[in-house]
């Protein structure tokens, strides 16, 4: 029979620890959008090949009697491939912290597996949660700017931006910021949503930072009475302008960046400053695509648990391995995630305004 010991060693394990921390809310419960815009898409390999879709829309042409009408080819698609690299947080119980807990314990093996196990749970689940926010920052710029950007965890100023080979035209950056005397900036944005309409068909508003609206504001038409109209009556307009629903959504949510190194944190802003993106009818900009998450230990069996049925984790969703180093001194809890948001190229419509 299993002791008391047994089960509390039992609950520190990485199978039990990666239930847990797949407990989650992946949206930090309405926190975070990713999921809004980039629905999950079960993917079989870190390396995706995707297959772009060809905006080839060709009309055929009338033909005279006993004549050959028009040949319409057949265009071949381009191939994009992008290859995931993980995300991942860890915690530790360092030598110290392990020295105390056993001081507090008095020497009873029961009691410091208690102590710990009432700290390493909720570490593993705020490392889940800070995954879930990685992805966030990179959804937002993979879709404003066609990219990610890989920060080496333990020098955040070595960075490597990857590209997701997005047509340019549809990542635009103004000729002049829209906030220069020289520029009207309502009717800049009216003739972008207009284009944008042609390049992505239906689309529900935009979304962009709170500088780049007043400035959009600024020059936006005024009443009768010379008053300038309020932000419910200017989307109105707007829906009037291009016949069809419209909403500017704000963004100006945070989280907390590393960095450097070290422990060291700043607010940052998800949504890239400067840019607008337009919002497909049906919010969904492409998928997020995550792959299973794979590692020698889920071979040699250091991770199995009597207690862990198969269909108790997610395989590509959070999972949790356990690092002893230091011989013996310390053991990291590792927090691995294979996710990526990839935009479909025909939903996106971006501009880069200067303010």
């Amino acid at each position: 029979m299993p002791t008391t010991i047994d089960n509390l060693l039992a609950d520190l394990a990485p199978g039990p620890l990666t239930v847990r921390a797949q407990t989650v809310s992946p949206n930090d419960d309405g926190r975070l959008l990713w999921d809004t815009f980039f629905p999950r898409k079960d993917v079989d390999s870190v390396d995706l090949d995707d297959v772009y879709a060809i905006d080839f829309r060709p009309a055929s042409d009338r033909r005279e009697w006993n004549a050959r009408g028009r040949h319409i080819p057949v265009k071949t698609p381009a191939l994009r491939r992008v290859s995931i690299v993980p995300i991942e947080g860890y915690a530790r119980i360092a030598e110290k912290e392990m020295q105390k807990l056993g001081e507090r314990a008095d020497g009873n093996r029961e009691t410091l597996l208690r102590l710990i196990g009432a700290r390493i749970p909720d570490r593993v689940k705020a490392i889940a949660l800070a995954n879930f926010r990685r992805l966030e920052l990179d959804a937002f710029e993979a879709w404003t700017k066609g990219t990610v950007t890989q920060r080496n965890p333990q020098n955040a100023s070595q960075t490597y931006v990857a590209s997701l080979s997005i047509d340019s035209a549809r990542i635009q950056t103004a000729g002049t910021a829209w906030n220069d005397a020289g520029v009207d900036a309502w009717d800049l944005f009216l003739g972008w949503l207009r284009d944008g309409q042609a390049a992505i068909g239906g689309m529900k508003g935009v979304m962009l930072r709170q500088a780049t609206l007043n400035a959009i504001r600024a020059d936006a038409p005024t009443n009768g009475a010379g008053d300038a109209y309020s932000l419910a009556e200017l989307q109105t307009k707007i829906q009037d302008e291009l016949n069809s629903a419209f909403q500017f959504y704000e963004n100006e949510r945070t989280v907390d960046l590393f960095t450097d190194g070290g422990d060291t944190t700043a607010s940052a802003k998800v949504f890239p400053a400067q840019r607008i993106v337009a919002i497909p009818a049906d919010n969904v900009v492409g998928d997020g695509c995550f792959a299973p998450v794979v590692r020698v230990d889920d071979l040699d069996g250091t991770n199995e648990n009597s207690g862990i049925q198969p269909g108790d984790i997610d395989p590509r969703m959070n999972r949790v391995y356990r690092e002893v180093g230091g011989a013996g001194r310390n053991a990291a809890y590792e927090v691995q995630m294979n996710g990526l948001c990839v935009p479909t190229e025909q939903k996106v419509w971006s501009i880069s305004v200067g303010v």
